[in-house]
């Protein structure tokens, strides 16, 4: 019967163990597609991007000058431009021609012009002239030339307008759709979203099994609650199998925040401009993770509460569990041992593991409000300018995990309380 059960519950914990493997990970997979399309959609590559801004005004400009056509009125205000600019010059002209000359040459070509050309005449030739420009501003031609010269000067202007850093950020890009095995981004999309979508299953699957051997070792529990001589080796495998929770718990990711603008659509000079997934802040950490931020700061206050978690919620039921199998499996003084039965019996008012569970619920609770609401600000839709904020902010499998070995810490202790006083007569049937 004992190796039986020796048995059963060691091929459970195989399979929590390789659950607790596999949602690792998928979590690190996970956080690594996750960081990578944030850096690709980040708000600085697109929304806020000189060059994306340059090449769409750009092309709203140049699709204008594609689509110019003068209409009747601003050709009759251009004639009328150009008529007052041909009188203005004919008044120049004849000014400086009847102007008093000193040699006999000016002499004789103001006598010439004055006998041989009429100014009235000059003026009413002006429309004329008008007309014949105005033919030739119409040809198509014309408007070809007009329209060569103005788009090359718009991308000339264009190339004196660019991003310093757009060279490092292709760079950054490249590398991305490297790691994920697409080209462009495009494929990088659809690369993605399957793998997130498979991930995602994949992750909780896994989870549930963990979970699932969990219930299943309590359930063993039931079963052998009388048979005194199964407790010992039952609570140090249910030990070990806390201890797979706490660490698959303590370093997978426990909370994701992702803010980003969903969509943002305008018009700009006629044309519609419209931004995809822009990611204003991306964050996904595990408590282990957190703990290490919290403590590489360098700042005094954020340092100690490092510090302090670290203790209080990872130290200390380590420690508990460590010292309440020495208590069991232990010599008579070990048994005794003043540390020894402090961690086993009393530290749990020390742990703050499930204060912790309060803490990342609390914390996920507030970044999401205020995510929330600051990115309702930012909903915007008007004749002008449409845009949609989306808040992705997530609990992940490792808080899952980690309420899980909150609970089955709370049995096992329940457990221990009851077992203990049968401890004595254990340890004869050790000898």
């Amino acid at each position: 019967m004992h190796i039986l059960m020796v048995g059963g519950v060691l091929l459970i914990l195989f399979g929590i163990g390789y659950c607790g493997y596999e949602v690792h990970r998928l979590s690190e997979r996970q956080e690594r597609i996750k960081s990578g399309y944030a850096l690709i959609h980040n708000v600085s590559f697109g929304l806020l991007s000189v060059d994306e801004w340059r090449d769409d005004i750009i092309s709203a400009v140049s699709t204008q000058i594609d689509q110019f056509r003068l209409t009747s009125e601003q050709r009759a205000a251009l004639k009328k431009e150009i008529e007052q600019i041909l009188h203005a010059l004919v008044d120049k002209a004849v000014s400086s021609l009847e102007k008093p000359k000193k040699t006999i040459g000016g002499k004789i070509e103001k006598l010439a012009f004055n006998s041989l050309v009429s100014k009235k005449e000059l003026q009413d030739q002006v429309p004329g002239f008008s007309d014949k420009i105005m033919s030739e501003i119409n040809k198509s031609s014309s408007m070809n030339r007009l329209k060569d010269l103005a788009t090359s000067e718009l991308n000339q202007l264009g190339k004196q307008t660019y991003d310093s850093s757009k060279a490092a950020e292709n760079a950054i890009i490249d590398s991305v759709y490297k790691k994920n095995n697409a080209t462009d981004q495009q494929s990088f999309e659809k690369q993605t979203a399957r793998s997130l979508d498979e991930i995602r299953t994949q992750t909780y699957y896994y989870a549930s099994g963990m979970l699932g051997g969990i219930i299943l070792i309590l359930l063993i529990w039931w079963l052998v609650r009388k048979k005194q001589e199964l407790h010992v080796s039952l609570y140090l495998l249910s030990i070990l199998s806390a201890l797979l929770l706490l660490v698959v718990g303590l370093t997978t990711t426990m909370i994701q925040i992702d803010a980003r603008i969903s969509s943002m659509d305008f018009h700009l000079l006629g044309q519609s401009i419209s931004f995809k997934n822009q990611v204003l802040f991306f964050q996904s950490k595990s408590i282990v993770d957190v703990v290490a931020l919290l403590i590489k700061t360098g700042k005094i206050d954020s340092t100690i509460v490092g510090f302090m978690i670290l203790a209080f919620s990872i130290l200390f039921p380590v420690t508990k569990l460590l010292s309440t199998g020495l208590f069991l499996i232990g010599s008579e003084k070990w048994s005794k041992n003043k540390v020894i039965r402090y961690f086993a019996f009393e530290s749990g008012k020390w742990s703050m593991a499930d204060v912790m569970v309060v803490a990342i619920l609390m914390t996920y609770i507030g970044f999401n409000g205020i995510v929330n609401s600051s990115l309702s600000d930012l909903n915007l839709q008007n004749g002008t300018i449409t845009s949609i904020t989306t808040n992705n902010t997530s609990i992940q499998p490792g808080y899952i995990i980690f309420i899980g070995f909150v609970v089955y810490g709370f049995i096992l202790s329940f457990i221990l309380h009851r077992v203990t006083p049968k401890k004595l007569p254990i340890h004869s049937i050790k000898q």
